[in-house]
C-alpha cells in the first residue's frame, strides 16, 4: 500500500519566510524544486519508494520544527492567499469566547426584563398615586391655595379594604379614596382636596356662604366661600331646596330591578335596608353596575307623612309634607364577580344622627338636578311591615303599591339575638332558561320541610308553567298540610352493638313551608356582562330580606340538599353542633360536597314500593331523586371548595356563593365534621360525558330515612295539584330486567349450564377438578382440565368448555378419564364459549356501624 502512495508536494516559501500548510496542491515547477531537493540530499542513490516516503516524511519535520523556531508568529498569521488552520488551542478558546458572549447576553436578556418589569410597576404606583392626589386643593382655614387640574374624573369610586362600619368613625375625613364636589353654575364637579396639615380630607366644595358643613372655607381662586362638608352628611338646605322633589309619579318597589339615570354604563338597584349591626345607622342598596370603576351616585332620602295625615296622601297638602335629605353615596363591588364587566355590588349612604332620622324612602341618582329614575321601599326599619304586622310570607301590605306610597304605623324595632324565631329560610339563586321541573320542585319543597325549613325566597328569571303553578300554589296556601307517616331513625353504633330499638320518625312539628317569588328582570348578559343572572345579587339581598326574621338561612341551589346524617332536622343539627363545640362565635356552617351524578345506576330500592302502600306510592318513590340515586363520589370536596352553608343572617355582611366573604366583626364559620352532615349534590358529569362515574363511589341511603313522609307529602301535592297545574303523568314504574333469550334449537342450555356451574362451587375444592381423556381414536386430541379459579369470569369460560367436551363424547364415562393436564396450545384451541365478560368492581357501602366496608361485584 506504500507504492500507491505519492510523494508529498509543499507549496514555494516566500521572501518573507512565509510557508503554506502541508500538503497543499502547488504549481508544478514547485513540485520540480521539490525532486531536485530530494536529488541532491540522498546523492542520485536509488532507494525504494517507501524508503523515499519515509525520508522525505523526516525532512518535512525537521524543516517545520525549524521554521516554528525562526517565525512564531506565522502560527497566528498566515498568508492571506492560503486556507487557515486553527490548533486545537486556538479552537478551544474560541469556543471559550463563544460561550462567555451567550452568557453575557443571556444575563443582559434577563437584567432588561427585570428593569422593565420593575418600570412597569413604578409607573402604575406613581400614576394610581397621580390619579388619586391631583384635582383640586383646598386649605382649611381660609388658605389661599390655588385650584387646579383636571376636575370630576380623580376620586376613585370605590375602596373594598375598609369595613363598611368605619363610614361612622372620624377617621373617615383621612379616607383618601374620597373627594369633594363643587356646585357652581348648576353644575357638579367631583374633586381631591388636602388639608393644610396635609391630610387627605374628604367632602364636599360648595359655593355660596351658608349651608350646614364641616367649618367655613376663606375666598379662594373662585371667589366665593366654600365649605367644607365630609362626606356622608347631609346637604345644606338651601342647596337641597333646589334639587327635584318627590317623584309621585313613580311606583315605591321592594325587589325589582330599576335603572339609574344619567350613568355611562349600565347601573341598576334592586332593593334598599337599613343596616343597624354594631351601632351602624346605614342605608345599604343592593345593586349592579361596572365591575371596574364605577360611576359615582348619591342617595336621596325622602321622608313622608306621618300615619295621621296618611289619608291625605293624594292631596297637595300631603305632596309638600315629602322631605328629602342627600348623601354621597359609596359603592362597593361585591368581591365574587368573575373579572366580568358587570358585578353586583352595594351603595352605602351613611344616615348620620342628627340631623338624619331613618327614611321611609331611597332614590339613587347620579346626576342631582336630574329627576331620580327608582324609588325603593327601605326595609328593616322600625316601620317595616313584617315587624309592624307580621306575615307568614312577608309579603308587603297593598298600599305600598299604590301610586302614592302609604306610611306604615309606627312599630317596635326588628329583634335581635334570642328574640329572632328559630326558624330556617333557603334561598335559590334566580330560575332560568325556563325551568319547568314541577315534580323535583315537590320534592325540593318536601325534603326540605321534613328538615325544618319554614320558608323558600325564589327569583323568577325565567319559569316554566307548571313549576310557576306549583310555587304559586305554595304562596297562596293552596297545597294540603297533613303528614301522618313516619320513617325509623337509623342507629348510632353504639346501640346498633346493644341491639336496641330504632325509634319512629314521626315529625309531629311539621308546617307547609311558606313561599316568596320575587321577579328578576336584570337587564344583563348572563355569562358575557355578569354571571348567572347576577346571582350574587340575588344571594346578597336574600340575606338582608331575611335577617331578623329568621335564624339561620341556607344559600343552596335546587340540586343541593343539606343531609344530617344523626339528626333528623337541620335544628336537631345546629344545637347539637352548638351544645359540642360551644362557640358563641360562629356565624355560619359549613358543609363539605359530594356527588351524587345521575348517571349512577338507580337503587333497586327505589322500586320497591312502600310497605302497604299502593301503586301510586311505589311510582311517586320511583320518581324521587334522593331516594333514586344513592350512589355517590367516595371522595369529598373540600371545605370552600363546592361547599354550602347555613348562616346566622345578622352576623353576615357579604355572602358567597360557596363561603362567607364577609363577617360582622368577631364572628367566623364552623367546618361541620362529613360524619355529622353532607352536602348531597346530584347533577350530571361536571365535565361533560360518563367519565365520573369510573371514580371511586359508595353507596350512601341517608335519605331513605325520609322515604315513608316524603312520598306521602309529594304524592298528596301531585294529586292536589295534578288538575289546577295540569301537571304531567308521573314517570311509568321501572320494569325488571328481562333474561337473555337462548338460541331455540337448545333452549335449556344455558340454564343447565349455570345450574351444574352452581354445582360445581357447592363441592369441595378436590372434587372441582374436571378431567377429560382422549378419544379412541388415534387422531384424537387430548382434552384439557380446567380448574375454579377466583375470578368468576374464568372460571365460568373454562367450566362451559369443559361442559361443553363431555357433552360432545357422550359414549365415554368420566370415570375413565385420566386427571391429565392438556398443554397449552390444546387449552387455546378450544371453540370459546359465548359467555359475556363481567366487570369487576370494588364498591363501598355503610354498615350499621356507620364505617365504609369494601366489597366486590361484577357487573
Amino acid at each position: 500500500m506504500l507504492n500507491s502512495r505519492s510523494p508529498p508536494q509543499y507549496k514555494q516559501q516566500s521572501p518573507g519566510g512565509s510557508v503554506g500548510s502541508v500538503g497543499s496542491v502547488t504549481s508544478a515547477s514547485s513540485s520540480s524544486l521539490l525532486v531536485g531537493h530530494y536529488q541532491s540530499a540522498y546523492g542520485q542513490q536509488g532507494h525504494s519508494h517507501a524508503c523515499y516516503q519515509h525520508q522525505l516524511h523526516q525532512h518535512q519535520q525537521q524543516q517545520q520544527h525549524q521554521h516554528q523556531h525562526q517565525h512564531p508568529h506565522h502560527h497566528q498569521h498566515h498568508h492571506h492567499g492560503g486556507r487557515t488552520s486553527l490548533t486545537p488551542t486556538m479552537k478551544r478558546g474560541k469556543k471559550q469566547w463563544g460561550t462567555r458572549e451567550r452568557s453575557g447576553m443571556s444575563f443582559l436578556i434577563v437584567i432588561t426584563f427585570f428593569a422593565v418589569f420593575g418600570l412597569i410597576i413604578l409607573t402604575e404606583v406613581f400614576m394610581i398615586d397621580e390619579r388619586t392626589h391631583n384635582g383640586m386643593v383646598a386649605m382649611r382655614a381660609g388658605g389661599g391655595a390655588s385650584l387646579g387640574g383636571r376636575m370630576g374624573d380623580s376620586m376613585p369610586d370605590y375602596d373594598n379594604v375598609k369595613d363598611d362600619y368605619d363610614l361612622l368613625d372620624a377617621s373617615i375625613l383621612s379616607d383618601n379614596k374620597l373627594g369633594f364636589i363643587q356646585l357652581r353654575d348648576n353644575k357638579l364637579k367631583i374633586q381631591e382636596a388636602a388639608g393644610a396639615d396635609g391630610q387627605r380630607l374628604a367632602g364636599m366644595l360648595l359655593n355660596g356662604g351658608g349651608g350646614g358643613g364641616g367649618g367655613g372655607m376663606g375666598a379662594g381662586a373662585f371667589g366665593v366661600n366654600v365649605p367644607l362638608i365630609p362626606w356622608g352628611q347631609v346637604l345644606p338646605d338651601k342647596v337641597e331646596e333646589t334639587l327635584p322633589h318627590f317623584p309621585f309619579g313613580t311606583r315605591p318597589t321592594d325587589g325589582d330591578w330599576q335603572v339609574v339615570n344619567g350613568t355611562r354604563f349600565k347601573f341598576f338597584v334592586y332593593s334598599a335596608y337599613f343596616d343597624r349591626r354594631e351601632g351602624a345607622r346605614l342605608v345599604r342598596v343592593v345593586g349592579a353596575t361596572k365591575t371596574r370603576g364605577p360611576e359615582r351616585v348619591w342617595c336621596r332620602f325622602w321622608y313622608g307623612p306621618s300615619s295621621a295625615n296618611a289619608t291625605e296622601a293624594g292631596s297637595s297638602s300631603a305632596r309638600a309634607k315629602y322631605t328629602s335629605a342627600t348623601v354621597m353615596a359609596r359603592v362597593k363591588i361585591i368581591r365574587e364577580n368573575w373579572n366580568l364587566k358587570y358585578s353586583a355590588c352595594f351603595i352605602l349612604c351613611p344616615v348620620r344622627a342628627p340631623p338624619l332620622t331613618v327614611p321611609q324612602f331611597v332614590s339613587v341618582v347620579s346626576r342631582l338636578r336630574a329627576p331620580p329614575g327608582n324609588l325603593l321601599t327601605l326595609r328593616n326599619t322600625d316601620q317595616d311591615v313584617d315587624f309592624v304586622n307580621p306575615t307568614r310570607n312577608g309579603t308587603a301590605k297593598k298600599g305600598a303599591s299604590a301610586s302614592f306610597p302609604v306610611p306604615a304605623p309606627a312599630g317596635a324595632s326588628p329583634p335581635s339575638g334570642d328574640n329572632i324565631p328559630d326558624r330556617i329560610a333557603v334561598c335559590v339563586k334566580p330560575f332560568h332558561f325556563n325551568y319547568d321541573q314541577a315534580l323535583y320542585l315537590m320534592e325540593y319543597l318536601e325534603f326540605y320541610a321534613l328538615l325544618g325549613v319554614s320558608h323558600f325566597t325564589f327569583y323568577n328569571h325565567t319559569l316554566g308553567p307548571h313549576a310557576s303553578c306549583v310555587l304559586q300554589s305554595y304562596q297562596q296556601g293552596l297545597v294540603p298540610g297533613n303528614l301522618t307517616a313516619h320513617d325509623l331513625q337509623p342507629l348510632l353504633p353504639a346501640e346498633a352493638a346493644r341491639n336496641a330499638t330504632p325509634r319512629l320518625l314521626t315529625s309531629e312539628h311539621y308546617q307547609r313551608p311558606t313561599v316568596s317569588i320575587l321577579p328578576w328582570n336584570l337587564r344583563m348578559r348572563s355569562q358575557k356582562e355578569i354571571r348567572t343572572e347576577g346571582l350574587f345579587a340575588a344571594l346578597n339581598d336574600c340575606l338582608y330580606r331575611t335577617m331578623f326574621r329568621y335564624k339561620y338561612l341556607a344559600l343552596v341551589d335546587l340540586d343541593e340538599f343539606i343531609v344530617p346524617r344523626y339528626s333528623d332536622t337541620l335544628n336537631e343539627l345546629i344545637g347539637s353542633l352548638n351544645q359540642r363545640f360551644r362557640n358563641r362565635n360562629t356565624g355560619a356552617y359549613s358543609f363539605q360536597n359530594a356527588f351524587y351524578y345521575l348517571q349512577f345506576a338507580d337503587d333497586v330500592l327505589a322500586s320497591s314500593g312502600i310497605d302497604g302502600g299502593t301503586d301510586q306510592l311505589a311510582s311517586v318513590r320511583a320518581s324521587l331523586v334522593t331516594q333514586r340515586k344513592t350512589r355517590r363520589r367516595y371522595k369529598l370536596h373540600p371545605q370552600k371548595q363546592r361547599s354550602k352553608y347555613i348562616c346566622k343572617p345578622e352576623a353576615v355582611v357579604e355572602a358567597g356563593n360557596h363561603f362567607v366573604w364577609e363577617f360582622a366583626p368577631g364572628k367566623g364559620s364552623l367546618n361541620v365534621p362529613p360524619k355529622e352532615a353532607i352536602l348531597q349534590h346530584y347533577r350530571v358529569c361536571e365535565f361533560g360525558g360518563n367519565d365520573c362515574i369510573k371514580a371511586p363511589s359508595i353507596v350512601d341511603r341517608t335519605t331513605t330515612k325520609y322515604v315513608n313522609r316524603l312520598v306521602q307529602r309529594v304524592d298528596a301535592v301531585y294529586r292536589q295539584l295534578r288538575q289546577r297545574c295540569d301537571l304531567p303523568a308521573l314517570p311509568p314504574m321501572p320494569k325488571p330486567k328481562a333474561k337473555p333469550l337462548t338460541p331455540p334449537e337448545k333452549p335449556n342450555e344455558k340454564p343447565k349450564l349455570v345450574q351444574q356451574i352452581r354445582e360445581m362451587d357447592a363441592k369441595d375444592p378436590q372434587d372441582q377438578k374436571v378431567t377429560a381423556a382422549p378419544k379412541t381414536t388415534p387422531k384424537t386430541t387430548p382434552k384439557t382440565t380446567t380448574t375454579t379459579t377466583t375470578t368468576t369470569t374464568k372460571a365460568t369460560t373454562k367450566r362451559a368448555a369443559s361442559k361443553q367436551q363431555e357433552k360432545s363424547n357422550p359414549t365415554e364415562s368420566p370415570r375413565s378419564k385420566p386427571t391429565t393436564k392438556a398443554p397449552i396450545a390444546d387449552r387455546q384451541s378450544l371453540p370459546s364459549v359465548n359467555v359475556r365478560k363481567k366487570r369487576k368492581l370494588i364498591v363501598f357501602e355503610v354498615n350499621d356501624f356507620g364505617v365504609p366496608v369494601a366489597r366486590v361485584e361484577y357487573q
